[in-house]
């Protein structure tokens, strides 16, 4: 009987445990260099990490597997969609506290810029509407730059991340995937 408590008592921490929202600040600048600066923070605030892009190492030698696996993973009937599915859902469960997107954008053709700028913009009016989001893309047709801002402050809680990623693991395409992945070591 003992034993029934402590399974419950850790299936109920587990739960409550992932119930605690997530919150996610970013800040990325691009000009003549990109800097990125991510903030990972949980309790509601009170725990806090940063986390620092770190410069590519020289990497170690590994033992190459080749293409083969993952062309027989990509061969799996139905992945991309269930893959798709899977990123929309996790998406959707996304809180976006705010959004601030500010470029700056001209392509070697003036004529180039003024087609994205075409493209671009009415995307980008229904997107501002859902909610604490600026954006901003200002053309420049007389130079070739791309530089800008992105800032942002988004809330997820793990919990509501857990029915979809099990939807995707224990659907049959889920399943051939990780067989595909046990089978390909």
């Amino acid at each position: 009987m003992l034993a029934l408590y402590i399974i419950a008592g850790i299936i109920l921490f587990i739960i409550v445990m992932l119930s605690i929202p997530v919150d996610m600040a970013f800040d990325l600048e691009a000009h003549e260099d990109v800097k990125a600066k991510i903030r990972i923070g949980w309790l509601f605030g009170l725990v806090w990490k940063d986390i620092h892009p770190q410069k590519k190492k020289e990497p170690k030698k590994k033992k190459k597997r080749g293409m083969k696996p993952l062309l027989s993973m990509l061969r799996i009937k139905g992945l991309l969609r269930g893959i798709l599915k899977l990123v929309r859902r996790i998406l959707s469960c996304l809180r976006v506290r705010q959004l601030e997107v500010d470029f700056r954008v001209g392509l070697d053709d003036p004529a180039d810029t003024g087609i994205m700028c075409s493209v671009l913009w009415p995307a980008l009016v229904p997107i501002s509407s859902f909610g604490p989001m600026m954006f901003r893309v200002e053309p420049v047709f007389d130079e070739v730059v791309f530089e800008g801002s992105l800032r942002g402050r988004v809330r997820v809680f793990p919990i509501q991340m857990v029915g979809p990623i099990l939807c995707f693991v224990l659907s049959p395409t889920g399943l051939r995937t990780v067989k595909s992945m046990v089978t390909s070591r």
